[in-house]
């Protein structure tokens, strides 16, 4: 044995035993992990970083693989399922808790450590993903509260409250400027070339309560549209035919001849009826069908 000072102690150890020793703490040595760790995340950061989105104001159905790079995502997966060449293989598909952590990750990511004292990051509208801007406008469009998406927003998994209404009122401007350039104010996720009915019905206010200062008449409609196997429609796409500018936070009007009713006198003589050319014949073969579909 051999005695080896350590400050006030001694420590006594085999011949033997050194060379074993000092292997394994040289195999478990902390400063080189973290080199490791310092060199796996300098190159996944410098993918994020090179990250360039817009939101359109859409989904595509590969949105959430296309807004991570390669890099982020695989580390991701080896953190959460261990290496594995089955998964991480590029023909199978990638796990959505990887995509969730990944757009986290690059939404979250900022250039500088440059951070108030409050700890609040500065997120770039370059790298925000679809999951905090779908979570976001999700919890808008239900609730509506300001604190909840404020809480989510400080803990980095959603778009700010104001993000939401900037995207909200650029959407609603980008509407208005179609229905200009269509001449018609209509749904653009309607199909053009499909059967369409529309149910017509009166929205009626009239509060009773002693506070209440006004009430209203409007006219809600409802449009349906019936497509089959062989005639499914043509989907319309919203596009600018030219640049609009509006102020932050600005809402357009909707077209002149949309708000404003002209007001109509109905005749009081009887409506003129069409004749009917060919002979009235009824078609009741799918009666029986439409009741049995009703009552089942």
């Amino acid at each position: 044995m051999e005695a080896h000072s350590q400050g006030n102690k001694v420590v006594l150890v085999f011949k033997d035993d050194i060379g074993t020793a000092l292997r394994q703490m040289c195999d478990l040595d902390a400063d080189s992990d973290a080199v490791h760790l310092a060199r796996a995340a300098k190159i996944v950061r410098k993918d994020i970083l090179k990250t360039k989105l817009k939101f359109n104001g859409s989904f595509d159905a590969r949105c959430q693989e296309q807004s991570v790079p390669a890099s982020l995502v695989a580390l991701v997966s080896v953190v959460l399922h261990g290496p594995n060449i089955k998964s991480q293989s590029s023909t199978t598909t990638t796990s959505q808790p990887a995509l969730t952590l990944s757009q986290l990750l690059v939404y979250n990511s900022s250039k500088r450590c440059g951070n108030n004292s409050a700890g609040i990051v500065r997120h770039s509208k370059e790298r925000e993903t679809p999951l905090p801007i779908y979570l976001g406008t999700m919890i808008h469009s239900k609730t509506r509260k300001r604190e909840l998406v404020d809480i989510l927003f400080s803990l980095g998994l959603c778009i700010s409250y104001d993000r939401i209404l900037d995207i909200s009122t650029e959407l609603g401007n980008k509407i208005c400027h179609y229905y200009e350039q269509e001449n018609a104010v209509c749904p653009p996720n309607l199909k053009s070339g499909v059967f369409t009915t529309a149910a017509v019905n009166n929205i009626d206010h009239n509060p009773s309560s002693i506070g209440a200062h006004d009430s209203f008449h409007e006219t809600g409609i409802s449009l349906f549209q019936h497509p089959d196997d062989n005639n499914t429609g043509v989907i319309r796409e919203v596009i600018l035919r030219q640049q609009y500018s509006h102020t932050k936070k600005t809402r357009l009007k909707l077209p002149e001849f949309y708000t404003v009713v002209p007001p109509i006198a109905f005749s009081k003589l009887d409506p003129p009826v069409p004749k009917l050319e060919g002979p009235n014949r009824g078609q009741c073969e799918l009666i029986a069908e439409a009741i049995e579909k009703e009552y089942r």
